[in-house]
């Protein structure tokens, strides 16, 4: 996951809470590289570790080429990265620190930074599936390149990825003005955390915008033409009649128009979402409030003990007799 192509694509450092499944449907085949026994080797993992990696990403792979009718050429390598070591040696170039894991096309490699070491977080089935993905495009496209939204949004419909809070992100994007465009998503790499996480966010909606409009023929087609060495908009319009430009333009006003406020009191679940952060905040608020003024009462008490506790010891002659021998 990365612009330059020496540094492909980091996996965004947050938790993955909850995702939402996209369903992949078989299309039709086209002349793509195919083959059905792709082997994967492991590096830096015990052999726990590695035959849960191999499972993962075999069961990954045979789902992904039946969805498109492609399959992966050549063994995947998969190196696990230890604190002892720079990820940036491994990927071949600078990586973002909010990254836990890599695709590298042009080696058929995935570097994640270790669990032992590293720990990440998060589902390690997930990050495997999403950088298998980023591999499986760029078979698709012939390791040319196409936009970075495409990418992402690409490997987390295939990594079934969709993580809690995002709609909550891409909603304060909406009410801030502070959407990404998404030509500029492809400077994603050095962006800070909280915009890495809009950008991948509003990828995910965009793929899932194109593949609702135009299905896994359109996907296809258009890796086809890039493959064959078009341009994004020749390719674009070629594979789904529409105009890019148009595309990013009509994405824009999709998101502002689910996430306005009418959109957001219209949507059941996230209304009642915000009535329950509201109440916890009210709940914390109050329990604050309660807090201090105990505090306060205590005080006053300490001090009205110091102030009165002279006039309130016995005199002379409330004091016990004395008895004689």
């Amino acid at each position: 996951m990365a612009t330059p192509r020496s540094l492909r694509r980091p996996w965004i450092a947050v938790p993955v809470l909850l995702f939402t499944a996209w369903p992949l449907l078989p299309c039709e085949a086209q002349e793509w590289p195919h083959r059905s026994d792709l082997v994967f080797t492991v590096q830096g993992a015990d052999p726990s570790l590695a035959r849960e990696t191999i499972g993962i990403l075999t069961a990954a792979h045979a789902e992904m080429a039946a969805a498109s009718g492609v399959a992966l050429t050549d063994t995947v390598r998969v190196v696990y990265v230890g604190k002892d070591q720079s990820f940036d040696s491994v990927v071949g170039g600078r990586f973002p620190d909010w990254g836990v894991a890599a695709a590298v096309a042009e080696e058929n490699l995935i570097a994640v930074r270790s669990p032992r070491d590293h720990p990440i977080g998060r589902d390690l089935a997930t990050v495997l599936r999403h950088e298998l993905a980023h591999l499986h495009l760029d078979a698709l496209t012939g390791l040319r390149q196409v936009p970075r939204w495409m990418q992402e949004g690409y490997a987390q419909q295939l990594a079934h990825q969709w993580q809690f809070g995002d709609d909550w992100i891409v909603a304060r994007a909406v009410f801030t003005g502070r959407v990404i465009p998404l030509r500029d998503i492809d400077g994603v790499n050095s962006f800070r955390d909280a915009s890495a996480r809009l950008a991948y966010a509003e990828s995910y909606l965009a793929m899932r915008r194109f593949l609702d409009a135009y299905g896994w023929d359109g996907l296809l087609l258009f890796a086809g033409r890039i493959r064959q060495g078009g341009n994004w908009d020749a390719a674009f319009f070629e594979a789904t009649g529409a105009n890019y430009a148009g595309f990013q333009r009509e994405f824009k006003e999709f998101i502002t128009g689910k996430y306005n406020w009418a959109a957001f009191l219209g949507d059941t679940v996230l209304l009642w979402i915000a009535l329950v952060v509201a109440f916890l905040i009210l709940y914390i608020v109050k329990r604050h409030q309660s807090a201090a003024k105990r505090a306060d009462w205590e005080r006053q008490e300490a001090i009205e003990d110091i102030l009165y506790a002279p006039f309130e010891r016995p005199g002379p002659d409330d004091a016990a007799p004395h008895t004689g021998a």
